[in-house]
């Protein structure tokens, strides 16, 4: 005896019952900041101040330069970390 598959899909009110919804993430957002600003930054254990050295247009990445040594450093948006200006 063979088993007849159908194609169709399943039927959307039991689907959405089906699944779980997940809870949203706060997303940290950079100020619109300008090249040669002092900032405080803070990333994990790492905190410091520094002069934005590069923002991308969106402004969702930004680079500075360390005061303490530290080098130039990247931070990205919504990735636990905190750009405010001094």
């Amino acid at each position: 005896m063979r088993q007849q598959l159908t194609t169709c899909p399943p039927d959307p009110a039991t689907a959405v019952e089906s699944t779980t919804l997940r809870p949203r993430r706060k997303r940290t957002r950079h100020p619109r900041l300008a090249v040669g600003d002092r900032v405080r930054f803070a990333e994990g254990t790492l905190a410091g101040t520094g002069v934005v050295d590069a923002v991308t247009s969106d402004y969702s990445v930004i680079w500075v330069w360390t005061d303490d040594g530290q080098g130039r450093r990247m931070f990205l948006q919504g990735y636990g970390s905190i750009v405010s200006s001094v």
